[in-house]
């Protein structure tokens, strides 16, 4: 370029702008390799972050859920009735926005009671082991209230100043709404940044009962600040790496350029992307396939990222093992509980498992949503049949009773509670239709009193309905039953020694 003037009348000068070919291509070369740099550090920035986030979530949602399938739901769901019962019938409830005043201290004061219950030490120690084996900053249990759009913290694995009381509570956040839409969902991912705790991801499984209805959600808050720490030192590597070969890129040329910088980084670059793209596979070898050793920075980040993977590879490979370990073991737990649960010779559900089912009645009974009656039915003569026939034959006879109330209430759980006593308790349909049912138990009864043999069915039937007005717990309707019960076998005694 040239710009040019007169002095005096006749005389032009010109003054040379030119910029030499070697600054241009320097300048050309450099601006684009600059460009490519910005690329390729957004673009591993992108997919580092959405890797480690993935990876974050994946690592979550396996413990999480693993610990939702093992944890004792039903002492969580005793804990959580203990925490509800106060919330509930407490007034003046104050929210952790106003934690360490004086009203909040009051408040979750209310709550001291639970802390010493034998339920809350053993969840919250058990948690403390899987919030420190699983290096969390907190595992906690929550429970909402829909209705007032509130957290309310169950059981706290926290220990310090950030330990959360049971009957404390947060405010939903903007993601918590969802959970009205699909409670059994869990607590959706939430991932913020804050000055206090740096980079957390939190959420949460749901803690289902055996009706597969929800008891709490478990939550996990992993920390990501160290990682992404890591990340960041990867990107200022990549930065400076990119930056030098930029300006040796001016020197060497176009083609020295394209082949030791622009292409290796695209190559990365691309890796990165499609890194991401493949993140729901356990398992990643991107970067190992890349097979890049070029003897210089570009190779010392391929190897860099190589490990990075490798130690990601490692680290989920640990957790989905531990998971794996987990399940395993509660499933061992539920075969072994199940088989305890049996009655051994007629095959239905024990006194154990009879026990059980009264706590279940008694939490139904303590939330006012129980609706059912207990029949206890009870063999007529099995002593006769024993003295007469042997005990081998007495056993057969209980077992075609056991037949003939399994084949009547099909519905509904027989239990075994006695030698030859059984209960059944029936729930919906089987509550509606239980006076057609009864009658079909006793034409069955009559059939086999009138074989005149052992085979027969004589028995005893008594049943009670609960009733709020008249029954406190289970205890009382399983008293009713059994009292009406014994007052039907007097009559049926009455009646055969009459004839």
């Amino acid at each position: 370029m040239c710009y040019s003037y007169k002095r005096g009348k006749n005389r032009k000068v010109t003054v040379d702008m030119r910029v030499s070919l070697k600054t241009k291509s320097f300048v050309m070369i450099f601006i684009i390799t600059a460009v490519l740099c910005v690329a390729s550090i957004i673009g591993s920035n992108i997919a580092l972050t959405n890797i480690i986030k993935q990876q974050f979530i994946s690592k979550a949602e396996t413990t999480t859920s693993s610990v939702a399938a093992v944890i004792d739901a039903a002492k969580v769901a005793r804990i959580k009735d203990a925490v509800m019962e106060i919330y509930n019938r407490t007034e003046d409830k104050v929210s952790n926005e106003d934690w360490g005043s004086e009203e909040h201290e009051a408040y979750i004061g209310l709550y001291n009671e639970i802390l010493e219950s034998q339920d809350f030490i053993d969840v919250r120690d058990w948690l403390r082991k899987i919030q420190d084996e699983g290096k969390y900053l907190y595992v906690y249990i929550i429970t909402p209230d829909l209705d007032n759009a509130r957290m309310i913290y169950v059981v706290d694995a926290t220990e310090g100043d950030d330990f959360c009381m049971p009957g404390s509570f947060d405010l939903f956040t903007e993601s918590d709404y969802t959970i009205r839409e699909n409670p059994l969902g869990g607590v959706p991912v939430d991932i913020v940044n804050t000055e206090e705790y740096g980079w957390t991801l939190a959420l949460g499984k749901a803690i289902l009962d055996g009706n597969n209805e929800l008891i709490a959600y478990i939550c996990a808050d992993s920390s990501m600040t160290e990682i992404m720490a890591i990340r960041d030192n990867y990107l200022l590597i990549i930065g400076g790496v990119l930056v030098g070969l930029a300006l040796l890129t001016g020197v060497l040329g176009v083609l020295a350029v394209n082949h030791f910088v622009v292409r290796p980084v695209n190559v990365l670059s691309t890796a990165s992307i499609e890194y991401c793209k493949e993140g729901d596979k356990n398992e990643h070898h991107k970067f190992e396939e890349l097979k890049i050793d070029t003897k210089d920075e570009i190779g010392d980040l391929a190897k860099s990222m190589v490990q990075m993977e490798h130690d990601i590879n490692n680290h989920v490979a640990n957790l989905i093992r531990t998971a794996n370990e987990l399940i395993e073991s509660r499933e061992k737990e539920a075969e072994m509980t199940a088989a305890a649960n049996i009655d051994e010779m007629t095959q239905v559900k024990n006194k154990r498992a009879f026990v059980s089912e009264e706590e279940r009645l008694d939490r139904e009974i303590k939330a006012g949503n129980a609706e059912f009656a207990l029949a206890v039915i009870d063999m007529n003569n099995l002593k006769a049949i024993n003295d007469t026939y042997g005990h081998e034959e007495g056993d057969q006879a209980v077992k075609d009773l056991c037949a003939a109330i399994c084949e009547t209430f099909k519905r509904s759980p027989v239990f075994r509670i006695g030698g030859d006593e059984f209960a059944v308790v029936l729930e919906k349909s089987d509550l509606k239709n239980r006076e057609k049912l009864f009658e079909e138990f006793r034409k069955a009864a009559v059939r086999g009193e009138e074989k005149k043999s052992w085979r027969g069915m004589s028995a005893a039937l008594g049943c009670e309905v609960y009733n709020k007005k008249k029954h406190n717990n289970f205890s009382d309707v399983f008293k009713a039953a059994d009292a009406n019960m014994y007052e039907n076998k007097s009559r049926m005694k009455h009646r055969d020694s009459a004839t």
